[in-house]
């Protein structure tokens, strides 16, 4: 297993879908880290049941979050047939960042 720990700002209020066969909540966002770049980093993160939960009930647009999760590459071919990677991070808990 791929453990992190990442704290930065949300980019943007969660979105938040509801995976109609079994009523679970998602929650996608983007944390922005910009401790150790002076552009910063951009993280997507996703979150599952009552952490999606979370998400959407305490979680806005510039709130700072301390995230504790997995996380996993992803590859796919584009369009033009280059490969594309995607870093994704399942958050399992976050906290409120100070």
């Amino acid at each position: 297993m791929k453990a992190i720990i990442l704290s930065g700002r949300l980019t943007r209020d969660p979105e938040i879908k509801e995976v109609t066969d079994k009523k679970t909540k998602v929650a996608d966002f983007t944390v922005a880290n910009n401790e150790y770049s002076e552009n910063g980093e951009f993280y997507d993160v996703v979150c599952w049941d009552k952490t999606a939960e979370y998400a959407e009930k305490y979680l806005k647009k510039g709130q700072k979050v301390v995230i504790h999760g997995t996380y996993q590459n992803e590859s796919y071919k584009d369009k033009e047939g280059n490969t594309r990677y995607h870093f994704r991070i399942t958050a399992q808990s976050i906290e409120f960042g100070s």
